[in-house]
């Protein structure tokens, strides 16, 4: 490596994902602060809020929440344990179906109004516009890094 290379090649900044890692732990224990008292994690009710009474494809929801499928598989099996959701196979034996049972919809209704707690009370934490702004923020890093991987990541 010539001496002058070095230098020409820009420092990183600190670790994005360490810090990403780091405010999503904090915003989830957060969340479940405020939910506690709904018997729901907050991963339960994100999955409980996507899914409805119409069957979708596993994969289809694994790509709509970018998680991979053996996570979802992961975190929807103590829903299907309650009965908050059920499983069936599409008219391909190997595709899996996904459907928000009627007491999985009381679970979702029920835990709503703490979810909606713990929103409004991060908003005042953060402050409204800030809250706003990162929402856009996070949604434009997720358009741009899409393409950066290969889509069966």
């Amino acid at each position: 490596m010539a001496a002058g290379s070095a230098a020409q090649s820009p420092q990183p900044l600190v670790c994005t994902g360490a810090r990403l890692r780091r405010l999503t732990r904090r915003i989830t224990a957060f969340y479940e602060h405020h939910m506690r008292d709904s018997g729901l994690k907050l991963s339960q009710y994100s999955l409980l809020a996507q899914l409805s009474e119409v069957p979708q494809a596993l994969t289809a929801l694994a790509d709509r929440m970018e998680i991979d499928r053996t996570t979802l598989t992961r975190s929807l099996q103590p829903l299907l344990e309650q009965g908050w959701v059920a499983e069936s196979s599409g008219t391909d034996a190997r595709q899996r179906l996904i459907v928000r049972t009627a007491s999985g919809t009381r679970a979702r209704d029920a835990a709503r109004k703490y979810w909606r707690q713990a929103q409004l009370a991060l908003e005042q934490h953060l402050g409204r516009d800030f809250v706003a702004n990162f929402h856009a923020q996070l949604d434009q890093a997720l358009s741009r890094l899409k393409p950066a991987l290969p889509e069966d990541n």
